[in-house]
């Protein structure tokens, strides 16, 4: 005999189950595709030039959970004759999950001995109406001072701290989606300054304006992909 308790205990068991179902990711969400960051990223970007080096510091080392992350790693100096020298380090993985998640740089630093000694969201404008969302840091080792900028896409959406990465992964899992993700860092070794950030910001934008249209989203989303490709068109630029 069913009774009115069974009802009931059911009924939740099949609540509880309808809710783990519309937690499981069923779709992939992958904007860079089969692209690879090396050929991508061009060796020019506005008034700067690719440099052999070795300075950074890396999101990832072989053998570890962030080498499991990041399928692919990109670092190169970039120099140029009137503007500031500039660290590129990009990080990507395919897959952004609970256990697989990009590590922000305050966590990265602070792994190797830096203090961070400043942090604060900003924006960077790429074309009217387009602001990327970016964060600025500054990170302090014995040696020397990095000031930071720095922005992340998860799917199409760009978390500037770790509460928003945390609440951006719950909301696409919610709508059954498995993204990709991208850590885009740029920094140089030099006392921080609004003149500092200034320049990190122009590399940003002339970073992006020197990638091919249909590319752009893989690094800031589709949304404002869309936004600063048609304000660029509009401007024949």
């Amino acid at each position: 005999m069913v009774t009115r308790r069974d009802v009931i205990l059911s009924g939740g068991m099949a609540i509880a189950a309808a809710g783990a179902f519309a937690l499981t990711p069923r779709r992939e969400l992958n904007l860079l595709g089969d692209k690879q960051l090396e050929k991508l990223v061009p060796l020019k970007i506005g008034s700067w030039t690719q440099q052999p080096s070795s300075a950074f510091v890396l999101p990832k080392t072989e053998g570890s959970l962030s080498d499991k992350l990041y399928n692919q790693l990109l670092t190169r100096l970039y120099q140029s004759d009137t503007m500031i020298p500039v660290m590129l380090v990009m990080a990507y993985g395919a897959t952004q999950s609970d256990q697989l998640q990009l590590h922000r740089p305050e966590v990265c630093y602070t792994a190797v001995g830096f203090q961070i000694i400043a942090s604060a969201a900003a924006n960077v404008v790429l074309a009217p109406g387009a602001d990327l969302p970016v964060r600025e840091l500054a990170a302090r080792s014995d040696s020397r001072i990095e000031p930071i900028l720095y922005w992340t896409r998860i799917g199409d959406d760009l978390p500037t701290d770790g509460r928003q990465q945390r609440s951006t992964k719950l909301a696409q899992s919610m709508r059954g989606y498995i993204p990709d993700g991208i850590l885009v860092r740029i920094s140089t070794v030099a006392e921080p300054s609004r003149e500092v950030y200034d320049q990190l910001g122009e590399f940003a934008r002339s970073l992006l304006l020197s990638i091919a249209p249909a590319n752009r989203q893989a690094l800031i989303g589709r949304p404002l992909a869309e936004i600063m490709n048609s304000e660029i068109k509009s401007k024949g630029q």
